[in-house]
């Protein structure tokens, strides 16, 4: 089984990368302007949290984060993987339910949380979706489902996020594989939200509810990949998961605390590069993996 599973995972990487990139010439089209003055990136402080993993910026207000997904890359566990997704929102991920009111995110889920939301899909298979929330409201202002027919654990499937604050307006693209479909296009009203952090986090609210420690028998393992990471700021400047913001890795611990007062169950790799354009061009620190501890 396990041989099975390490024999899985190093193929992900060559997999992720075959995604195609049509969303983000469509999504940056809509985002191009002129690029302001650069001001150095932060690395911050590592944020605890009980659920998610992986990085979340901040220090600026975002209208755009893309990303290209890999849905999970082994049947081991299958319908206890988190939600994996890119995310803008009114405070950090660890106040959105509390001191932040808005958030919208766009990626992937099992078909065994997708359900229980109201998706109709097939046992065994991969959903992508978009969402929308206010707290104000107190349910998502919009929400749609995409089945990935033809998606096989280790494709990359890339989204994007643009936020129209003259308009208004949020605009998703959903865009698998060119062998598994064409891009989808999704608009909503956004509700006059300002999204001063972006993230790129797994998630497992809404499948374990926290990350389930391994058994001894079971080594760590990757659980997917984010590829192709690019976000843009109000003001138009532009970055990969890394820029002129503070960039924060998120580790999911037994406790929400910390190492050495929390042990680590789910936590990002460091950031590295894939050398695939995104938003216009290639830049340093896009890509990171998500590692079961």
């Amino acid at each position: 089984m396990r041989s099975r599973i390490m024999s899985a995972l190093v193929a992900t990487a060559a997999a992720g990368a075959t995604a195609t990139t049509l969303g983000l010439a469509a999504a940056g089209a809509a985002n191009a302007s002129v690029t302001t003055t650069a001001r150095p990136a932060t690395i911050g402080t590592p944020i605890g949290s009980t659920n998610s993993a992986g990085y979340e910026v901040s220090g600026r207000d975002y209208r755009y984060i893309s990303s290209t997904i890999t849905v999970p890359d082994t049947s081991f566990l299958t319908g206890l993987y988190p939600q994996e997704y890119i995310q803008l929102s009114n405070g950090s991920l660890t106040k959105v339910t509390g001191g932040g009111n808005a958030y919208t995110r766009a990626g992937i889920e099992s078909c065994v949380v997708a359900r229980s939301f109201g998706a109709t899909c097939p046992t065994g298979t991969w959903v992508a979706y978009v969402e929308n929330f206010n707290n104000s409201l107190n349910f998502p202002s919009f929400r749609h489902f995409f089945n990935l027919a033809g998606v096989n654990q280790g494709d990359g499937v890339n989204f994007s996020i643009y936020y129209n604050e003259v308009g208004n307006e949020l605009s998703y693209v959903i865009t698998p594989p060119s062998t598994s479909g064409t891009p989808q296009f999704y608009k909503t009203g956004a509700h006059g939200s300002i999204f001063d952090h972006a993230a790129a986090l797994d998630d497992f609210t809404d499948s374990t509810g926290t990350p389930i420690a391994l058994p001894p028998f079971i080594r760590s393992f990757r659980i997917n990949q984010f590829l192709q990471g690019a976000i843009t700021t109000e003001n138009g400047a532009r970055g990969s998961f890394t820029g002129p913001w503070t960039t924060s890795e998120v580790v999911a611990t037994s406790n929400g605390l910390l190492p050495p007062s929390g042990t680590t169950r789910v936590s990002p790799s460091a950031l590295w590069t894939d050398g695939l354009p995104a938003n216009g061009a290639v830049r340093a620190n896009d890509a990171f993996g998500v590692w079961a501890r």
